[in-house]
């Protein structure tokens, strides 16, 4: 995968300009408008140096075009590979939005992974123990990996896709190298299947779909892309079995009935061009009986960090962030090292900050704020809040998922964002902590869930129609809930919980009295401190009128 580089600067070739017969040189550090006359700009050692025609633009930087030693350019292949390069090379939704805390850098640096780390991630094989990616890709031609939210699922396919197209592109050694596999030759097809259940959607099941309607869609996805390619352009390469399908995301098809119908759709594919290799995700969650795929799949889980991965991870995300701002040299690794340490030490010394750093995607929200502010917040209450709007929308957010098929809405047309997810989830977990529970039945939450619906919903049936939806989106996409077993659900972390219930305390009028109430409790410690906390973030009076009444208060320790 590409170094991490400044975003491409785009400067117009004025039409008078000379040099070099009728060409002009940049230097890779030059900006601006390109001069006119004879001046030829000069350029440091080893900079890229682009010869431009009059009237052409130039592209400056890293960003330029991957090149092409075994593919002509200007080819049908040639044009689908600068596609499939050009979009896996930055991180989903990066050249749209960011992370929050982030900035654009910052969302780049931290949806890459490093060419030489290809071994690093590990998962989980159902009754066979822990392997390395590289294994399971050796072993299943044929894989299904599940994972949390944010654990890097889209990230894995995206650099599998990207592999494969510059192993295509140059004749390299990408695949052999990285992934210690010999597949030279194969076309990699980058699906998110939430596209092709909207397409699905709205063409009318009469039980003859079969693998077809797959491939339909994906001529159909490349020509709204503008991406010239002919009708047939897949066939030859399916046939072969020189292919490998990178199918993202089979739970972030929302509808149960509709997940069903693309998971055969896939079988069907599947079958029908059984050489070809094959890679779906899908969070745990929604990979349900119904849903799952029957055509030979292997499944795998993504595991957690360990501190040995964490620590690898802070070293390459550093390093990639100091080359994009300083580029390659000494100072950018001395600069990397020095972050690394830093975060990392700031981590080992916070037990609940330790547990969150496990999960890749609250990790990568960690480095982000530790990044911007040079240090992580003195206020645990101002990251956990950074990680719950993550988990409650911001990720899906940033990878478009949702976007024109009403996912942000409860009832019909009724908007429903991160704040009123929030709000629903702050009232359960008070309720959860101020009962001591860790884990709720299924009735019971989805009791809490109305109550905290029933000013918005007034209809009772469709009050327990928002319920299942609020449920689903907040078990199967926010990934805050989490099935512990038969009927029983829980925050998947209890500093969560905490958290969500200190806010519930802090929002209230008798934010005091409540606080008051439970003081001598050590199961409501970490709580009263994040009501503390938070209120430091929002008003100065607040936060003293409750610390003054906690000084003041001289109630009896409980026995």
């Amino acid at each position: 995968m590409r170094q991490a580089c400044r975003p491409p600067r785009r400067l117009p070739i004025h039409p008078k300009s000379h040099g070099l017969g009728g060409r002009v040189a940049v230097g890779a550090d030059n900006s601006g408008d390109i001069d006119t006359g004879d001046r030829v700009l000069a350029a440091h050692p080893g900079a890229q140096i682009v010869y431009a025609e009059n009237g052409a633009t130039v592209v400056i930087g890293n960003d330029a075009p991957v090149s092409m030693t075994a593919v002509d350019r200007a080819s049908a292949l040639g044009r689908y590979l600068q596609h499939v390069i050009g979009e896996c090379a930055f991180a989903p939704g990066e050249r749209q939005r960011s992370l929050p805390g982030g900035g654009q850098a910052g969302a780049r640096m931290a949806g890459r992974m490093a060419e030489s780390d290809g071994e690093a991630a590990r998962l989980e094989v159902r009754e066979t123990g822990e392997i390395s990616v590289n294994q399971a890709l050796a072993e299943h031609r044929r894989l299904v990996v599940l994972g949390d939210p944010g654990c890097g699922k889209t990230t894995l396919l995206r650099y599998l896709a990207l592999l494969y197209a510059r192993d295509l592109a140059e004749g390299g050694e990408h695949l052999r190298r990285e992934l210690a596999i010999t597949e030279s030759g194969t076309l990699p097809i980058l699906l998110p299947l939430r596209q092709f259940a909207r397409y699905l959607g709205e063409q009318r099941d009469d039980g003859t779909e079969g693998h077809l309607v797959l491939l339909r869609f994906l001529v159909r996805r490349l020509a709204n892309q503008r991406i010239d390619v002919p009708e047939n352009f897949f066939d030859e390469w399916l046939h072969h079995g020189r292919a490998v399908l990178l199918l993202d995301g089979l739970d972030e098809v929302a509808d149960p009935a509709l997940r069903r119908r693309v998971a055969r759709r896939v079988d069907d594919f599947t079958r029908a061009c059984a050489g070809c290799r094959y890679v779906v995700t899908s969070r745990i969650i929604g990979y349900t009986e119904a849903s799952q795929l029957a055509a030979g799949y292997a499944t795998t889980t993504v595991r957690e960090f360990t501190l040995a991965d964490v620590r690898r991870f802070l070293a390459q995300w550093h390093r990639l962030i100091a080359i994009g701002q300083m580029g390659p040299g000494a100072g950018a690794e001395a600069a990397a090292a020095r972050q690394s340490e830093q975060l990392l030490a700031s981590i080992e010394a916070n037990e609940r900050v330790r547990e969150l750093a496990i999960h890749p995607l609250l990790l990568t929200v960690i480095a982000l704020v530790h990044r911007d502010r040079v240090k992580l917040p003195d206020r645990r209450a101002e990251l956990y809040q950074e990680a719950i709007d993550v988990l409650l929308g911001k990720w899906d957010d940033a990878k478009g998922i949702g976007e024109g098929v009403g996912e942000r809405c409860l009832i019909g047309d009724r908007p429903f964002d991160t704040s009123d997810r929030r709000l629903v989830l702050q009232r359960l977990a008070y309720r959860m902590h101020d009962e001591r529970q860790k884990e709720i039945d299924r009735q019971p939450l989805r009791e809490s869930l109305a109550d905290g619906l029933a000013g918005a919903v007034n209809d009772a049936r469709d009050l327990d129609a928002a319920v299942d939806r609020l449920l689903r989106l907040i078990q199967e996409r926010a990934g805050l809930l989490i099935a512990r077993g038969e009927g029983s659900y829980a925050f998947s972390h209890l500093t969560f919980q905490e958290y969500l219930a200190a806010l519930e305390i802090a929002g209230s009028d008798d934010y005091v009295a409540r606080t008051l109430a439970r003081s001598a409790d050590p199961w409501r410690r970490e709580v009263i401190l994040l009501t503390a906390g938070h209120l430091s973030t929002q008003t100065k009076e607040r936060t003293t009128r409750l610390i003054r009444a906690i000084a003041d208060a001289r109630a009896e320790p409980v026995p």
